[in-house]
């Protein structure tokens, strides 16, 4: 598992909006709201994010994470 934390400019408001559709079509989180900017990946989906997160002009961190289920 991979955590993507991606920060993207708030202005203009519109490629904002279009950096959440353009997530949701490479289907990178598995959370319900792509604005979250922590993103729970598979390697290969990761590298997609931190693409789509760089082509409109943000930062991108990309950190290995360990699932751990409680007991």
């Amino acid at each position: 598992m991979y955590i993507v934390n991606h920060d993207i400019p708030k202005e203009p408001a519109g490629k904002r909006v279009q950096f959440c559709r353009d997530l949701k079509m490479v289907r990178t989180c598995q959370c319900k709201y792509p604005t979250v900017s922590d993103l729970y990946t598979r390697k290969g989906v990761s590298s997609n994010c931190i693409l789509v997160a760089m082509a409109y002009g943000g930062t991108v961190n990309m950190y290995k994470g360990k699932e751990v289920s409680p007991r």
